[in-house]
Parts: structure tokens; C-alpha cells; sequence
């Protein structure tokens, strides 16, 4: 949630966000269900890519955000794919849902953006279609809920529905549901410092020394 400003030092929110993959990997492969508040990493991450998709004009010039934007919605598929066998409770998944529809524009308008460049001569071009192929489930998610629960709001005369209500229409929606099953979600690059990081930890070490 922090450092969002123009001078993006996208290297770190790749580390950080590839911390994040390789944990819920490991959760995965291990069956580990911690009590943890899942929606305060949704919401990091929703927060992440409306930023991404705010700053395009000036970030996509200068750096490659689509392939950070793939990062995350990845992350996103393993939870819709995969995490019956690390969320704490079958409840979790209804407030995952409810919360890609909640911010629903956020995805629709990060969807535009990497077709867009997936389209063009770009440097970014094949990372742009990545994060385009990669958003196919959140999408299935959207369409297939968003429109059960415009025609519940029609029915009921309701502008404001409460969560319980949508929570509700998702768990009803659940089976007529069409989900494709992606492949290699939990593979991730093996993280080495050397060449990229070797000078700084080098520094890092003899500071140290002469510190003591």
C-alpha cells in the first residue's frame, strides 16, 4: 500500500507481490489453512491494480506493468482455483467473489488496458497478452454473477443491498458457474541475487562488518 506514486520502484512490489505467490504456493502444496483476514490482501491487491491502471499514460512508458499486473491477478487465480485447500473456511470464498464484484470496474478497466497493449507495437506486447489470457476466470466470475444479482436488484426494487444479500446470490449462482482450470499457478522463479542484487548484498555485508 505504499511508495504509490509516480516514481513507481516497481522491482520491490514484484519481490513483495512473488513473497506473497510463493507463501500461498507453499499453503497449497502443504494444506496450511491460516486464520488469517484474507480481505486486507484482496483489497491490497485491488488497490495495487487500480493504481496500475490509473498511472498507465505515465507508468507503461517507462516500465513493465502488466507483467506485475499478471503477478497479482495469478495470485487471484490461485485463490479461485486452489483455495479450498488453504482458505480457513468455505465462507472465505463467498467474500472473494463478493469482492471481485464489488470492484468489478477495477478489472474490467485493467482488461481494456492490457488488451489495448496487447494489440500494439510494444515492448510489453506479449506480457500485456499474458495478463489479458490470465484475467479469463475473474472475468467468468463477473459476467456470470453480476447480471443474477442486477436481476435480483430488479425484482427486490433495491439500489443498496446489503453484503449478506449478495454473499446470498453468489452462494445460489455457485453450480451454473464455469470456471477453466489454469495451469502452472503454483510455479514460480527460483529467486537468486546473483547478478541483479549480488553488489547490494555485498555492501550490505561489509557495512555490517565494519560496524562491528
Amino acid at each position: 500500500m505504499s511508495h504509490m506514486s509516480k516514481v513507481f520502484p516497481i522491482e520491490l512490489y514484484t519481490l513483495a507481490v512473488g513473497i506473497i505467490h510463493r507463501i500461498l504456493c507453499y499453503q497449497k502444496s502443504y494444506r496450511v489453512r491460516s486464520d488469517y483476514n484474507w480481505k486486507t490482501l484482496w483489497s491490497s491487491l485491488i488497490t495495487l491494480l487500480k493504481f496500475l491502471h490509473t498511472n498507465e499514460a505515465h507508468l507503461a512508458k517507462k516500465m513493465n506493468i502488466f507483467h506485475l499486473g499478471l503477478q497479482v491477478i495469478n495470485i487471484f487465480n490461485l485463490f479461485i482455483t486452489y483455495g479450498d485447500t488453504f482458505l480457513p473456511s468455505p465462507s472465505c470464498y463467498d467474500e472473494l467473489y463478493y469482492e471481485i464484484i464489488r470492484v468489478h470496474v477495477i478489472f474490467d478497466t485493467l482488461y481494456s488496458m492490457a488488451f489495448k497493449h496487447s494489440t500494439i507495437d510494444s515492448s510489453f506486447k506479449h506480457s500485456a497478452l499474458l495478463l489479458t489470457n490470465s484475467l479469463i476466470n475473474v472475468r467468468a466470475i463477473i459476467n456470470h454473477l453480476a447480471p443474477k444479482i442486477d436481476a435480483w436488484l430488479a425484482k427486490q426494487a433495491l439500489s443498496t443491498p446489503s453484503e449478506d444479500q449478495i454473499l446470498e446470490i453468489v452462494r445460489a449462482n455457485y453450480d451454473s458457474l464455469t470456471l477453466k482450470l489454469q495451469d502452472n499457478l503454483d510455479q514460480f522463479e527460483r529467486y537468486s541475487e546473483n547478478p541483479k542484487h549480488i553488489s547490494f548484498f555485498t555492501y550490505m555485508a561489509r557495512n555490517e562488518a565494519n560496524v562491528n
